[in-house]
């Protein structure tokens, strides 16, 4: 026998121990064995064995309010002690702190563990706690009709299921009782829900030699459907380089990760993000490294398992679901295998994931292919954010300075690249229409949520 997140060993009785039972009162339960080593190894508890046997049921039970099963146990004519404790249906406290079980630890619980363990103990997850003074029409038409859009297409949804109005079809969605929205439906729908959920949106960075080397970054704000897909347009768009090569007649863009993996990380921070702490989603982008950093942990009945077979476990049920309805996930518990399966085709080493600082970090590093693309071997190309002109092509001065800008951040406005250059936006739309007439760029989507493409 050896210790884990069920067991624990100690050689002799402490009165801290107490906070290790509350621990394990507030996790899954647990056996805490008295009088045996951290090996597992009995070393008995000599004449002192009884009058535990006789005190601790009544300690426990004034400490901690709970009832536990204290028997003697007896291992070649060594004496020692388990005790049994189940898991409890309330939050337990020893003097007035919550502790908390977690693989061979133990810690006080931290202001956001305690609120999903209360909301746990009730049978509620923290996105279907509803929310006064926001009505239906204050949330995001846009990102309504993008859902019920995508819901078809994947064929989640019929036609018909998406044919009603918004009220009828956020009940549907277990999004909408009792005259309430609730606080997924915020984050799924609402342009804004960072009024209501701090830390609601993501951040991604681009660095050069070490994190003090700062280049540029973005911010995405918005609805979680809106997020989704534009964090990975931003992705690739914008931060992630592609090295060029041909097979025969065929270009081959190599990137470091493949974008299905990406996709199935991003979409799978949003749904199992730990909103009540108020941290954004990190994206931290090196030359030939990418750093994925969400708040929330993975819970351990899953992390020994990550990489196994292993049942759905979403922290935000509610937008789990509308999720997979909209075909961002399949809600089988099957992330990691296609995040894995998609990197083995492209070639891509297999991400390390792991707890790190209170949340989940997913490490992605470059092929040796794409490192040696990088590096000038294999015939490659490298396709930077820098702008080459093709010198048959004339350009202005200021259609270039436009074209680098762009090119640089392809969410710019037309405003935003006036102040750049400090001329007129009316000088600044007579030079993008050029440069749509000579073929050289081209708009995608509408003006408020659209982006420039460099052809």
């Amino acid at each position: 026998m050896i210790e884990n997140q069920d067991v624990e060993f100690k050689k002799i009785w402490k009165d801290e121990w107490l906070e290790w039972i509350c621990g394990f009162a507030n996790a899954t339960g647990g056996l805490l064995y008295i009088g045996v080593d951290d090996n597992g190894k009995v070393v008995g508890l000599g004449n002192t064995a009884q009058s535990l046997l006789d005190k601790l049921p009544g300690k426990i039970k004034d400490s901690l309010g709970i009832l536990t099963k204290v028997k003697l146990e007896k291992e070649n004519n060594l004496e020692y002690i388990s005790i049994k404790i189940d898991k409890y249906p309330i939050p337990i406290s020893y003097h007035g702190k919550f502790y908390l079980r977690s693989g061979r630890s133990n810690h006080e619980a931290t202001s956001s563990e305690y609120d999903r363990l209360l909301l746990e103990r009730f049978g509620k997850t923290w996105d279907t706690m509803k929310v006064p003074n926001v009505a239906i029409e204050d949330l995001d038409s846009n990102a309504i009709e993008r859902f019920k859009k995508l819901a078809v297409e994947n064929k989640r949804l019929s036609f018909d299921e998406v044919k009603i109005n918004n009220k009828g079809l956020l009940e549907n969605l277990k999004l909408y009782e009792d005259g309430y929205l609730t606080t997924s439906a915020i984050l799924l729908f609402h342009n804004d829900p960072e009024k209501w959920i701090p830390g609601a949106y993501t951040r991604i960075a681009f660095f050069g030699k070490d994190d003090a080397d700062l280049r540029y970054q973005d911010e995405v704000h918005g609805s979680l459907i809106f997020q989704a897909e534009e964090i990975v347009r931003i992705l690739y768009a914008k931060y992630l380089k592609a090295y060029v090569s041909f097979n025969g007649m065929q270009r081959v863009d190599e990137y470091i990760l493949p974008e299905a993996a990406a996709r199935e990380i991003i979409y799978n921070f949003l749904q199992h993000k730990a909103y009540n702490v108020a941290i954004p989603t990190q994206i931290k982008v090196y030359e030939d490294y990418i750093y994925f950093w969400n708040p929330g942990e993975i819970p351990n009945e899953v992390k020994e398992i990550l990489f196994k077979p292993h049942p759905s476990m979403p922290r935000n049920l509610k937008i789990s679901q509308t999720f997979f309805r909209a075909g961002f996930v399949e809600y089988w518990g099957s992330g990691i295998k296609r995040i894995t399966d998609a990197c083995k085709e492209y070639g891509s080493p297999i991400p390390e994931i792991v707890n790190e600082a209170g949340g989940v970090a997913v490490k992605c590093k470059a092929s040796d292919s794409y490192l040696k693309a990088m590096n000038g071997e294999n015939n490659t190309k490298n396709v930077t954010t820098n702008v080459t002109i093709n010198v048959t092509i004339k350009l202005t001065e200021t259609e270039k300075k436009i074209l680098q800008i762009i090119t640089n951040n392809p969410n710019v406005t037309q405003k935003e690249i006036a102040e750049e250059l400090n001329v007129t936006t009316m000088t600044v739309k007579r030079n993008i229409k050029k440069l749509k007439e000579k073929g050289i760029i081209d708009r995608v989507g509408a003006n408020k949520n659209g982006y420039w493409k460099v052809l």
